[in-house]
């Protein structure tokens, strides 16, 4: 029998197993490898099969803004632990209204939490980056040196990695089934495996509830997420030199500079979300879209974006969308919580931007399972589990 189990090898899970085993042996983590082709695949899917997500301290949200900044604090030594190089300092704008009453309260809060933030008008943004196309009445929220952009491939891979040198052990298997008796709890994989655990994290993300691996379902909600990447050529390339990644507030988009994807071409990564897009409830939805091409409206909106903020790629003419999940709760931050008494718990909800504080959430969960006395900065009530 095992000390803990976690169930999901995403960014939080396995971010979960490298802390949990530092502090203690008898750990094991639970995660499908990324399927080799999509179509073909008929097990689970994960959001992190990707190579760009933005991180960076600046948030209006006292909680993200202080997690993104312990987990960036810590990206260098799990660099050089793993080996893995995963961050890029490419740096961070946001792009807002130069009246907008967030500025001010946020650049402080980031500055408090050791991101290196400015406020810039927009002709020091036309300066800096000559590349975009922008309104007379904006200013950027600029942070540089502690922003800019992670390989949420390269990420997992290097907990992945740290977690094992340090004993735990790696199941390359899908979970299907969670029993929580009184003295343990027994976990039942789709090859047919069934392990035990003194204590299990379930840090399945959007497949949660849609496998039904609780006792009760959490309130949480599903969105079907379509991203465009726009293959860059070199003229491109060498016009967006020193590119940071964006959020314009404006179209309520991201966008990251250009990255190199496997097939070895470099991409421009752009995102948007909305409450229009749609719920996924089954696995079925779920697997589904994975498979998918996307939402047609979203691409299309997508193009309008990157065609009005950043012209030079309207040049580029080979794109192509993605997709993925996001999982939300009803507080706007993770549930990270015992579920079943003191044997099961979780660690699930990015709320869209899980990413950039991943490790510190992890870090939480992990403290929660070992049962050491709450020591993260984010109150746990704060955390608390909501049942549907």
């Amino acid at each position: 029998m095992y000390r803990h189990i976690i169930v999901g090898r995403g960014l939080i899970g396995s971010a979960a197993a490298r802390h949990l085993s530092s502090w203690q042996d008898g750990v094991a983590v639970i995660g499908p490898d990324e399927p080799a082709d999509r179509q073909t695949h008929s097990g689970v899917f994960g959001s992190h099969y990707d190579e760009g997500r933005l991180t960076r301290i600046f948030d209006p949200e006292p909680e993200w803004s202080i997690t993104a900044a312990r987990s960036i604090g810590r990206y260098p030594e799990i660099e050089a632990e793993s080996g893995i190089t995963f961050f890029t300092p490419a740096g961070f704008l946001k792009i807002v209204g130069s009246e907008d009453p967030v500025i001010k309260p946020a650049v402080t809060l980031a500055r408090e939490n050791g991101g290196n933030a400015t406020v810039i008008g927009a002709n020091e943004m036309r300066e800096l980056y000559p590349f975009l196309s922008l309104p007379d009445d904006c200013a950027g929220i600029r942070e540089t040196e502690t922003a800019g952009h992670i390989s949420p491939r390269a990420l997992v891979k290097a907990q992945t990695t740290i977690a094992k040198k340090q004993g735990a052990e790696t199941i390359n298997a899908a979970v299907t089934k969670i029993d929580v008796q009184s003295s343990h709890v027994s976990v039942t994989t789709d090859d047919g495996q069934t392990l035990t655990a003194e204590r299990v994290l379930v840090a399945t993300g959007g497949y949660t509830t849609a496998m039904k691996l609780l006792p009760r379902p959490l309130a949480t909600t599903v969105y079907a997420r379509t991203i465009l990447l726009i293959r860059v050529t070199e003229p491109a390339a060498e016009a967006l030199h020193g590119m940071p990644t964006i959020i314009d507030r404006y179209a309520g988009s991201y966008i990251l500079p250009p990255i190199r994807y496997p097939d070895g071409h470099l991409y421009v990564k752009i995102g948007i979300g909305t409450e229009a897009d749609a719920q996924l409830a089954t696995v079925d939805d779920l697997t589904d879209w994975f498979k998918s091409k996307g939402s047609e409206r979203n691409r299309l909106e997508l193009t309008d974006v990157f065609e009005g903020v950043i012209p030079v790629l309207k040049d580029c003419p080979d794109r192509h969308t993605d997709t993925c999940v996001t999982t939300f709760s009803t507080s706007g931050l993770p549930y990270i919580d015992y579920v079943a008494g003191d044997r099961l718990a979780v660690a699930i909800c990015g709320n869209g931007k899980g990413a950039k504080g991943s490790d510190d959430w992890g870090y939480a969960a992990a403290r929660l399972l070992e049962g050491s006395d709450w020591d993260h900065p984010v109150p746990r009530y704060k955390l608390k589990a909501v049942f549907s």
